[in-house]
């Protein structure tokens, strides 16, 4: 987690210039590369959510003392197949999984590198695709569900619970300690 936290850095707060973020937005992008399944259908969906709930923090965040609840999300063509959500979470919480899956669906691409490609250029995201905010945030935690020769995403898997950061990783943790299981 560390080394996705520190090419995040410069995101936290401000907008940054494009050159600063081209890390950034690289691993983003390999990210989405790297972490494609041979298939997968509503059982690869059951486990991939328990192997997420299973990799989430238990100890307290830098933000907040004490266990941080999750809630997690996995969708097949707009088809909900897994959600879980942990003792302590809230309406908000279901309010930000569907704002970053329906980015996810929409772009296609990670809830978080559609942010941070806006906020690179100093942009609000939801102002540049003029989309409403209730319905769509660029933040960390929504990822596409990618299958080998498939153009297009087949799902979409979001986490909410954690800093917008620890979402994104703990998603792409999740995928990554799932697809090894696989081999």
């Amino acid at each position: 987690m560390a080394e996705f936290l520190d090419v995040f850095q410069p995101f936290n707060k401000t907008p940054t210039d494009p050159a600063a973020s081209k890390p950034l937005l690289a691993k983003l992008l390999q990210q989405e590369a790297e972490l494609e399944f041979t298939s997968f259908n509503a059982d690869d969906a059951r486990d991939l959510g328990l192997t997420i709930l299973a990799e989430s923090p238990k100890a307290k965040t830098p933000d907040a003392p004490g266990v941080r609840p999750i809630v997690v999300h996995v969708s097949i063509n707009g088809n909900l197949q897994f959600y879980c959500a942990q003792d302590g979470t809230n309406a908000d919480n279901y309010g930000w999984i569907q704002r970053k899956a329906n980015t996810v669906t929409r772009f296609g691409h990670s809830s978080i590198y559609m942010g941070s490609t806006c906020l690179a250029r100093g942009l609000d995201f939801n102002q540049k695709n003029l989309l409403p905010e209730y319905e769509y945030v660029g933040v960390g935690g929504g990822f596409p569900l990618r299958v080998k020769g498939v153009a297009q995403s087949v799902g979409v898997v979001a986490v909410s619970g954690l800093p917008h950061e620890m979402d994104h990783e703990l998603v792409t943790r999740g995928i990554k300690k799932y697809l090894e299981s696989k081999k």
